[in-house]
């Protein structure tokens, strides 16, 4: 698998925390951009609570080096070292990323009233918190390739993912990218990498990247399910990490494995994930969601032929492109 090359143009973003109160601001950055960038909306105490509660999972299943420190989130020199030769993907792994999503805390998170705020503004009522929520952690030497978050979720298009950090993102060293479009092209199809993953294809001139700039824990990026994002190599020694919620109207469709913890059936359902916690009621959803099939395909590279063209009310999407 090839890093991904600095192509296009850099844009910038404004960052939307002044606004996170005006519905109509919102709507149209995110009409305008894809995505919206809040400095500093959460509590920088609650994401260190939270990183500090993974660094003891992490520790508990021999993932990081002895020498690695579990200080302040915002201090390089105590950042986390995995050790070596751990990788996703691997028994060892599934072992440990169940017991993260055994964290209390990283559910309770997406729950925080400054995000659900403006998920509100955004999405209206009556908002629908996706219960499978993820915990993306990048090692050293590796990156998240181009893709669209609406092939894997599905449901309505209309799903917005808040982007949290709770280690540093430096710029340039394992950078968050979100690619600017007048209008999206629909389902992107994919492309299958030697390497077994895969990546949304895109043609040149279709837009610029947007690169994110230090982002930390407290910075928080809300991104459409359209809308084409990446995460450069991280050319640190250090493990990046951030959480991913998901929230979309509860008037519109939902796929059932959206209410289902993050990679199941390979992590056990919600009465073994969420045993010994003070209060289950992260887990609820509105009564009467309508839930959807999730359309997978015999081979990736015609999933976009198998979705259908999306229609949605937040982003502007081309016709006739799937």
């Amino acid at each position: 698998m090839m890093s991904l090359t600095d192509d296009g143009a850099a844009v910038v973003a404004e960052d939307s925390t002044p606004v996170a109160g005006d519905p109509a601001e919102l709507r149209r950055r995110l009409r305008e951009h894809g995505m919206l960038l809040f400095r500093g909306l959460l509590p920088e105490r609650r994401l260190a609570e939270l990183r500090a509660r993974f660094t003891e999972v992490l520790r508990r299943h021999d993932w990081l080096a002895d020498d690695s420190g579990g200080g302040a989130a915002g201090t390089e020199g105590e950042g986390l070292r995995p050790a070596a030769n751990r990788r996703d993907g691997s028994p060892r792994w599934w072992r440990m990323y169940e017991d993260l999503q055994k964290v209390e805390l990283m559910h309770r998170a997406a729950h925080a009233p400054q995000l659900v705020e403006v998920m509100r503004a955004v999405l209206g009522k009556p908002l629908l918190n996706h219960t499978r929520r993820q915990v993306s952690l990048v090692h050293p030497g590796f990156w998240v390739p181009p893709h669209q978050e609406h092939t894997y979720v599905q449901g309505t298009p209309d799903v917005l993912t808040a982007w949290v950090p709770f280690t540093p993102f430096p710029a340039g060293r394992g950078t968050l990218r979100v690619l600017r479009e007048r209008a999206v092209p629909g389902v992107r199809p994919l492309t299958v990498l030697d390497t077994g993953g895969v990546e949304a294809r895109i043609e040149p001139d279709e837009g610029d990247w947007w690169r994110a700039p230090d982002l930390g824990p407290g910075d928080v990026v809300v991104m459409h399910a359209l809308a084409t994002r990446a995460v450069d190599e991280n050319v640190t020694p250090y493990l990046r990490g951030a959480v991913e919620y998901r929230y979309q109207s509860a008037r519109e469709p939902v796929c059932f494995a959206s209410l289902r913890p993050h990679h199941y059936p390979r992590v056990p359902g919600w009465e073994e994930i969420a045993a010994g916690w003070s209060q289950r009621r992260w887990l609820r959803v509105p009564l009467r969601v309508r839930q959807v099939d999730f359309l997978l395909p015999d081979n990736q590279e015609t999933w976009h032929e198998l979705l259908p063209h999306p229609v949605s009310r937040l982003v502007d999407v081309e016709p006739g492109r799937t």
